[in-house]
């Protein structure tokens, strides 16, 4: 017999997850199993399991008798994520050309959501779930990067594009969209190791 797990992992889950998604906590932020069992009103079991999953899929660190933390990225990790994002977007492009794709609509000024758009013209759940964790992952660059640069990095007409299936240009546009980040990320991977550095300091 299999048993559900109960509903506060789900909801420690959830919650955690959501706040890594949208970039929420700060690189290096080390995730306290008594605090989120205070937060979510729960025991401690619950938040360990959450986090150990979240670990799994790589969007928290284990580091072995530490904890658990906001993972903190290299400039090498950085641009990695970032090449391998386009990687995956270009090819549900390639997807969505030959399965003339219906196309979800987007928010134009959010690029985790352009980006999670495009994964789905593919209709491959395996590549939107890679997609996805590369999207997750950048969160909190994506974050630093708005701060950095005032704006986050979108090339005008990419929803226009993605809207009337011009596959061609929109390939071409996100490759634009990709050098720019990759030319940020440096920038972006200082900010985000300062960030660091300073809440150490502060303990």
């Amino acid at each position: 017999m299999v048993y559900a797990r109960p509903a506060s992992f789900s909801l420690v889950y959830a919650a955690t997850r959501a706040q890594l998604r949208e970039g929420a906590l700060a690189a290096g932020t080390q995730l306290l199993v008594n605090e989120h069992a205070a937060l979510h009103g729960v025991s401690a079991t619950p938040v360990r399991e959450a986090l150990a999953k979240l670990a799994g899929e790589r969007l928290v660190e284990d580091r072995e008798r530490q904890g658990y933390f906001v993972p903190l990225l290299s400039l090498v990790e950085l641009m990695g994520l970032l090449e391998l994002l386009e990687l995956y977007l270009l090819r549900a492009i390639d997807h969505g050309r030959r399965r003339n794709s219906p196309v979800p609509a987007c928010a134009a000024a959010d690029p985790a959501a352009l980006w999670r758009a495009i994964a789905a013209v593919s209709g491959n759940p395996l590549l939107v779930e890679e997609a996805e964790r590369c999207i997750d992952r950048l969160a909190v660059a994506r974050r630093l990067e708005a701060e950095l640069f005032g704006s986050p990095v979108l090339v005008p007409g990419l929803p226009e594009l993605l809207a009337s299936r011009d596959w061609t240009a929109l390939g071409r546009q996100l490759r634009v969209m990709t050098r720019t980040s990759c030319s940020r990320a440096g920038e972006v991977a200082h900010a985000m190791a300062r960030s660091y550095r300073e809440t150490i300091a502060r303990k």
